[in-house]
């Protein structure tokens, strides 16, 4: 039987070799729409709470849900037939991100995104 030292060698070793994880697009993007969104609102005189946010971190993390639960919805989209495969989302992110980030960005970069549209349906 292998002692408890001897485990926790052993796992150490196996996470060690496993390769790094890849950044998640959409936590790249919120980043991104955190930063610039927080320009728009300061240039606006405009706090986080107008915005309906306690603070720049409720920002991010209300993002963060928002790309957790549209994945969630691409899998179910997936499951019945309605898209092809799982990764439109992170697509979406990542142009998204491209857009707030480059440096000619403007507030219309996150003000003109539809929150609402999911990637696997044409917009209307």
């Amino acid at each position: 039987m292998l002692g408890g030292a001897r485990i926790g060698l052993l796992l150490g070793g196996v996470v060690a070799c496993a390769a790094p994880a890849e950044p998640d697009p959409c936590a790249e993007m919120c980043a991104a729409a955190a930063e610039l969104y927080g320009a728009c609102l300061e240039d606006w005189g405009v706090g986080w709470e107008g915005a309906g946010y306690e603070d720049r971190e409720d920002f991010v993390d209300a993002c963060h849900t928002w790309a957790w639960e549209l994945r969630l919805l691409e899998e179910d989209a997936v499951d019945r037939g309605v898209a092809e495969e799982v990764g439109a989302v992170d697509a979406v992110c990542q142009d998204r991100d491209a857009a707030m980030r480059a440096p000619d960005a403007t507030c219309e970069a996150y003000t003109g995104v539809d929150w609402n549209q999911v990637p696997w349906e044409e917009e209307p």
